[in-house]
């Protein structure tokens, strides 16, 4: 724990006195569009809606319309939203470099959306989905063997290309790796795939599944489950102890903001509803943000940029509009002219 003595003592301060975490949102490179890519992807349809007509798998639609990750002017309307906003730079969900489904868009897109970053100035870090583990079994395209093998070689890939990047995030000098789960890997496999990475990565899991051997400390996620109404004092007080429990056990945690929970999942037919959150008119995300930003984390995670499925997306939409970067600006950018989201976003709105 030597490396993470000058986290240690920052959290050991009053927030007052603490430096500011960075902030980070967390984005989604997963959308396709028909005029851009020819076709409408799942993530805007859920293999349900008719999107030639307007209807998209969301509760909210896009002030940019339905888009495409792939396109430069949408990825740099994001980048200048982000920038203009105040964060400080984005964590990609990345499934690694081939394989299942539409992982290989996704890491294409990651490539367009980590160079848009830098050029921004901007940081950025991965959060590693090892799910695709289950999905080749499920598929019969690989043996558990393979697919542990597999799931393997896209860490090893990240590794090799991505985590040693100037702009990669760090905290006290090693590249921070969230990892979603792990769902697929075991207690035995994730460490055997750690001990490979030659950067050795901070890792981040989800906090009930943060304890394993080779995990470091736990990334906190929008606390809902089992399809229920979670309601504002619910979740504060659940994210008090998980933010308390870290800081007293000495680990390295990071914070979440979110500005509610709405899956559309239930609606479209794919799978039952996870649970939801009210936006109360933006005070949940104000709320949220204000309770991770006085936390102590080193990090504060946004979940998330763009989720349109589960109802989790900041970036402007037509019942939000720019309320949710303009909470960002006032924390972040005190004193920050909000005109300048909106000049971007009218440019470029559709």
């Amino acid at each position: 724990m030597a490396v993470l003595s000058g986290w240690l003592l920052a959290a050991e301060q009053p927030p007052a006195c603490s430096p500011r975490p960075l902030v980070l949102v967390h984005v989604m490179p997963w959308f396709e569009s028909k005029p851009v890519s020819g076709r409408w992807g799942w993530h805007w349809t859920m293999g349900k809606t008719d999107a030639d007509n307007g209807e998209l798998a969301s509760h909210a639609r896009p002030t940019l319309g339905a888009y495409d990750s792939s396109d430069p002017a949408v990825i740099a309307t994001q980048i200048a939203l982000m920038k203009a906003s105040g964060v400080d730079g984005a964590i990609i969900d990345w499934n690694g470099p081939e394989g299942f489904a539409d992982y290989e868009m996704i890491h294409r897109n990651t490539g367009l959306l980590i160079a848009a970053l830098k050029q921004a100035g901007l940081k950025f870090a991965l959060c590693v989905e090892d799910n695709p583990g289950h999905r080749f079994m499920q598929a019969k395209q690989l043996s558990h063997t393979q697919a542990v093998a597999k799931v393997g070689a896209a860490f090893a890939w990240a590794d090799q290309q991505w985590l040693n990047d100037p702009a990669y995030v760090r905290l006290s000098g090693r590249p921070v790796l969230f990892i979603f789960g792990p769902q697929f890997l075991s207690e035995a496999e994730w460490p055997a795939i750690r001990a490979n990475l030659k950067s050795d990565p901070l890792t981040f899991a989800l906090p009930h599944l943060s304890r394993r051997p080779g995990i470091d400390g736990a990334f906190a996620w929008v606390p809902v489950s089992g399809g229920k109404t979670v309601d504002a004092p619910t979740w504060t007080k659940e994210l008090a102890a998980l933010y308390a429990r870290e800081a007293k056990e000495r680990r390295p945690f990071v914070a979440v903001a979110f500005p509610g929970y709405h899956d559309y999942y239930a609606k479209a037919g794919v799978g039952q509803s996870y649970g939801f959150i009210d936006s109360r008119e933006g005070k949940t995300f104000a709320e949220s943000l204000d309770q991770a930003m006085k936390s102590g984390a080193p990090i504060v995670q946004i979940a998330t940029w763009n989720d349109y499925g589960e109802g989790t997306q900041i970036e402007p939409t037509s019942s939000r509009s720019l309320g949710d970067l303009e909470a960002i600006q006032r924390r972040l950018r005190p004193g920050a002219d909000p005109a300048e989201l909106k000049k971007i976003i009218d440019r470029n709105k559709k």
